[in-house]
């Protein structure tokens, strides 16, 4: 798995650079050189490296959700998964390890020359309306200033991409779902030499409804993308805008989702639009709508059954994982879905 390349080099090199003459170079590639040949095998010592580091990877996600206690609902998850039945969702958690701020701290950094609606904007993202603090932000900075930092800090010239997020490619080939406006994901899955056949923004999702069917390796941006405003979905007046006039995310959502289970990763899953969509979904619906899932760090145990009532409104339950390790639990999940789940 390529994933664990750069890993496996920083591993060699532990031991230190090789010296010879007055030259140096690191160990690794004094390794790669000699074992290419007759001397040995490196593809070979580099496969068994990263089959030791799948088997940890199991190893540490059944620890921890057995003591989550949510051990079965990821085995559910990995049945539906291994009959095609799961479509990711990737929120703005998923790029953090990209270099990318979480939203509320990107929205607040917007306001580096307007630090007088600062506070405003802090109010609105303490009581979850993130709605309304990008409307502040983007009525205090104009429609000009507010397009051109978005596409500053996640336009396309960002290459950057790391963490977890790199692992879906290999285990997602079909639709993936996003309320990102970073190019984390196109970049991932370019580098992955399996690039999206197309990418749906904002309101052309219902174009998608109709053209996905035959070519289903598309992106879906639910809310845009940063170099773009048309489209654009982020402010209470975009989205207000967006889902009027019969074009509903309600009716977006149960087309494209069909009776598959979504699986959210790095999504906070609070009281926003995707939640109200899934939770009028599931009430329409009844006890036949179909079940969802999320990777999301454990609340204490005192706040643990509000959590899952609130999340099972939207019928979407919950797979937890220790909140101090965000990334190294959701690489483990994942790993541990692309190599089929857990040891029995």
């Amino acid at each position: 798995m390529e994933y664990f390349r750069q890993r496996y080099h920083e591993y060699l090199n532990e031991t230190g650079p090789v010296e010879v003459a007055g030259f140096t170079w690191e160990s690794a590639d004094v390794f790669k050189t000699m074992a290419a040949g007759e001397h040995g095998d490196y593809e070979a010592t580099f496969a068994a490296y990263v089959q030791d580091q799948i088997q940890a990877a199991k190893e540490r996600a059944a620890e921890f959700l057995q003591e989550t206690q949510c051990l079965e609902r990821f085995r559910a998850l990995t049945a539906r998964k291994r009959n095609g039945h799961v479509l990711p969702f990737v929120g703005a958690g998923m790029s953090i390890a990209s270099g990318y701020r979480p939203w509320g701290a990107f929205l607040l950094s917007l306001l580096a020359d307007f630090p007088q609606v600062r506070a405003e904007v802090e109010a609105s993202l303490a009581r979850g309306d993130y709605e309304e603090a990008a409307q502040v932000a983007h009525d205090a900075l104009g429609p000009g200033v507010f397009a051109e930092e978005i596409a500053n800090q996640l336009g396309r010239h960002r290459l950057n991409a790391s963490g977890p997020v790199c692992l879906l490619p290999r285990l997602f080939e079909g639709e993936v779902l996003t309320t990102n406006f970073d190019y984390v994901l196109t970049h991932v899955y370019n580098g992955a030499q399996r690039p999206f056949t197309s990418e749906f923004c904002g309101i052309r999702l219902r174009e998608a409804r109709q053209r996905i069917g035959n070519d289903p390796h598309c992106l879906l941006r639910l809310h845009g993308e940063a170099d773009a405003q048309e489209g654009r979905v982020l402010t209470r007046v975009e989205y207000d805008a967006a889902y009027n006039g019969g074009v509903t995310l309600t009716n977006i959502f149960g087309a494209l989702i069909g009776t598959r289970s979504l699986l959210f990763m790095g999504a906070g899953l609070q009281s926003d639009r995707t939640y109200a969509v899934l939770r009028d979904i599931r009430a329409a619906n009844g006890d036949a709508a179909v079940r969802h899932y999320a990777f999301l760090p454990c609340p204490p145990n005192n706040q643990r059954a509000a959590r899952r009532a609130f999340l099972a409104e939207a019928e979407i339950h919950p797979i937890y994982y220790p909140p101090e390790d965000h990334d190294q639990c959701i690489e483990d999940l994942l790993i541990t879905l692309t190599e089929g789940g857990l040891d029995d």
